[in-house]
């Protein structure tokens, strides 16, 4: 049990640094979660997600995706590598992190982790907007990448940790200063990314958590006054040229500067993606990054529907329509229902952001799709455990909230 404690923790926390692992240890890194997610559901330790059923169909149609596309591949054993990745983790995923919710104190463990390492990445993030270079990383076009390889990743990951501090702060009544301190470094390390797609994906993350957990009015007011901190802090940074706020960023973003467009260049990749979809709706061109380059030979597809059936063909971009509409599904009922807070905040923010990247196979983003949808508890495993239905969640004057989830 000791060596299972000691394998989710070291996992969860080189999560946010899973992409940016000097030489071969990221694909060390992606093989040890692999064969621990296959390993859990081997070993008969695997527990049944919310939906079981989506899950083994959805993996299906992925691999039949990715032989009907493998012949078209540019690098097959790139390709085959890719597609393994997906089929696994959405074979095994689902039913190993269920497992690790339903333990309490691995939960902790793998939540605890995970914020800890994104903190010390946001932090390293803050430090590289001053301009420091920490372990040979630094801000590169006025964009801070942390620890995680790349700012977009630093924004999601520090998205994902947002709504994790926020859902703590008010269900713990212990260390309050470290939750707060880590809230503001995943807000600052969350801004200096210049990320818009991650900004974006949280702002909707946050709004979905406060509206499922019904929180009282004084949180957005002591979140407005920590953003606003933050942000007089990011623009006196940008003020001295160490970065891009975001008002700088948006206007980079939509074309309003010299820079290339961002917004431009995805909907390029969009445009292409679906002028090749039209041609050939059946069958992809192969998942390897040198198939899926779109209109400068280079850059992926920036929206996971339109990228995987580009380049999965028809059965994949079903596998991924029917993940992304379940998301869909459980975030409109927990909002409406008032539970899953935390799980339906995370979900909204990885979901969201995959919708304006090129996020497929990497590891980050299928644990934690996979981590907060364990949290939501079927219906018909609560009733046969005998398990809580909920867990009050207090957020101000004697007013309370339930949310369905296992993280203490």
């Amino acid at each position: 049990m000791n060596l299972v404690v000691a394998a989710v923790a070291a996992m969860f926390f080189l999560l946010p640094f899973s992409e940016a692992l000097p030489g071969g240890m990221s694909a060390i890194w992606s093989l040890a979660a692999i064969a621990l997610v296959i390993g859990t559901v081997v070993f008969g330790q695997g527990r049944r997600p919310l939906y079981d059923g989506l899950w083994p169909t959805a993996a299906f149609l992925a691999l039949a995706g990715v032989v009907s596309s493998s012949g078209a591949a540019d690098g097959l054993r790139g390709h085959l590598i890719i597609g393994a990745q997906v089929f696994l983790f959405m074979s095994f995923g689902p039913f190993a992190l269920r497992r690790l919710a339903s333990a309490p104190r691995l939960s902790r463990i793998a939540v605890g982790a995970f914020l800890l390492g994104q903190s010390i990445s946001a932090g390293v993030a803050l430090a590289q907007a001053s301009g420091v270079i920490v372990l040979g990383w630094k801000t590169e076009n006025g964009r801070a990448p942390g620890l995680a390889s790349h700012p977009n990743i630093l924004g999601v990951l520090s998205g994902v940790a947002i709504v994790a501090f926020l859902y703590l702060l008010f269900r713990t009544e212990i260390r309050k200063i470290a939750l707060i301190v880590g809230l503001a470094a995943n807000v600052g390390g969350l801004l200096v990314s210049g990320s818009i797609s991650s900004l974006s994906a949280c702002i909707l993350g946050v709004l979905v958590f406060m509206a499922a957990a019904r929180v009282s009015m004084k949180v957005p007011v002591i979140m407005s006054v920590v953003c606003g901190a933050v942000l007089w802090v990011v623009a006196q940074l940008s003020a001295a040229g160490l970065l891009r706020g975001p008002a700088q960023r948006i206007a980079q973003v939509t074309g309003q500067t010299t820079d290339a467009s961002t917004l431009d260049i995805r909907q390029n990749t969009y445009a292409f993606a679906w002028n090749s979809i039209q041609r050939d709706p059946l069958f992809g061109r192969g998942l390897d990054s040198s198939s899926g380059a779109t209109f400068d030979n280079v850059t992926l597809t920036h929206n996971i529907l339109l990228r995987t059936w580009f380049q999965g063909g028809l059965s994949m971009g079903i596998a991924f329509a029917l993940v992304v509409g379940a998301v869909a599904i459980v975030v409109i009922r927990s909002v409406v229902k008032g539970q899953n807070a935390a799980a339906a905040g995370v979900l909204t923010v990885v979901v969201g952001f995959s919708l304006t990247s090129a996020a497929l196979q990497q590891g980050y983003f299928w644990l934690l799709i996979f981590g907060a949808w364990a949290l939501i508890e079927p219906q018909q495993l609560r009733r046969r455990s005998g398990a809580p239905v909920a867990q009050p969640f207090d957020v101000g004057r004697g007013r309370g909230v339930e949310l369905r989830t296992n993280l203490r």
